[in-house]
């Protein structure tokens, strides 16, 4: 295990700066995620870590040690950086077995590593799959074979590049089980790549979002849920509304918004008067026939755990505006229904000014 220090770095394709000075830590044993969308410079970040692509500004650190660091001259080989990195296509070798792909990277393992791989073989449901070649494996097979792989030399620091992409739902889900098992057995500390903020909730002690090669936020899962900092990451990681409003007073916890008051949890240490954006997810919402705000429903998808919303605002203030809530599966309501309805403050936040976009 290895606490990784990433410092100031920078890196460019031609003109093109696909990251701009980022710095990040993961601690030792950690679970982080990279999360953004595709061309935000998650993968490049990973391959600069890896050795994999040269670093032009910034410095690399895992522990003490300088990995890489252009200023002085450092560029340690990825051969002698002892990471692990499992490729988004897993990158298997066709011409040997699963058992030689997974051993592939040691130098004449011992028995008693053998029977240690064997083992995680056997906890990954591959073991019956020893001398099967991978054009033979299912998606779920490969990628439990490439995560072996990359873990068999016990690596510092494990890299994961959009891991779970090829699978179907029902696989991904029980494969990123076993994965996320795995890897917290062994104590490994982990950087994973992701597009998919469920995913990253879930596999995650830690994720960065990241935006323009920067990181736009840093947080625990529910930090970053429960509070986004900004309209990006609010939209990012789930649905949400966003509402305009003024602090009503210091402390108050309290925004009047376009659709009248609205409590709200954090506040950001923003005074009495101050312009402010507020980011209310659906969960915030429950329909309460005492409730402050009414409304007319105008659609209703049923998502099995929950039921979305999207009513309009019928009171004067506010008429017109539309708001998406999640409301419980059994919840018995029909299109054009009005429904009464308060707001809970637990998964309202002030946010950043919205985007220019």
């Amino acid at each position: 295990m290895a606490k990784l220090d990433i410092e100031n770095i920078s890196h460019s394709y031609g003109s093109k700066e696909v990251i701009k000075n980022l710095s990040l830590t993961v601690e030792e044993g950690e679970v982080a995620c990279l999360l953004g969308p595709s061309g935000c410079g998650k993968t490049t970040l990973l391959r600069l870590v890896a050795g994999l692509t040269s670093l032009q500004s910034g410095r690399i650190r895992l522990d003490e040690m300088v990995i890489s660091e252009p200023a002085s001259g450092t560029e340690t080989p990825p051969e002698e950086r002892n990471v692990g990195f499992m490729f988004q296509d897993y990158a298997l070798f066709p011409h040997l077995d699963v058992l030689h792909n997974i051993t592939f990277g040691l130098n004449n393992p011992s028995g008693e590593k053998l029977a240690e791989i064997q083992r995680a073989m056997i906890q990954m449901d591959i073991v019956e799959l020893t001398n099967a070649y991978p054009h033979t494996l299912s998606g779920g097979q490969q990628q439990r074979v490439a995560l072996l792989r990359a873990l068999a030399p016990l690596p510092r620091l494990l890299l994961l590049d959009e891991p779970f992409t090829g699978l179907d739902i029902s696989l991904r889900v029980q494969v990123r089980e076993d994965t996320l098992r795995l890897i917290k057995q062994m104590g490994v500390t982990t950087l994973m790549v992701t597009h998919d903020p469920q995913e990253a909730m879930y596999m995650a002690d830690h994720i960065l979002i990241m935006r323009n090669g920067k990181v736009e936020q840093a947080g625990s899962p529910r930090e970053i849920y429960q509070f986004p900092a900004t309209e990006f990451t609010a939209r990012f990681v789930g649905q949400t509304n966003i509402l305009q409003g003024i602090v009503l007073s210091t402390g108050y916890d309290e925004v009047m918004t376009s659709i009248g008051p609205v409590p709200c949890l954090s506040m950001r240490d923003l005074e009495f008067g101050t312009d402010a954006f507020i980011s209310v997810r659906p969960e915030s919402f429950e329909i309460d026939p005492d409730g402050p705000f009414v409304a007319k429903i105008c659609t209703i998808r049923y998502a099995g755990q929950s039921t979305l919303l999207e009513v309009e605002i019928i009171d004067e203030i506010g008429k017109g505006h539309r708001l998406k809530m999640r409301v419980h599966p059994n919840l018995r309501v029909d299109v054009g229904e009005e429904i009464r309805f308060r707001i809970m403050p637990d998964f309202v936040t002030v946010i950043e000014d919205p985007l220019d976009d």
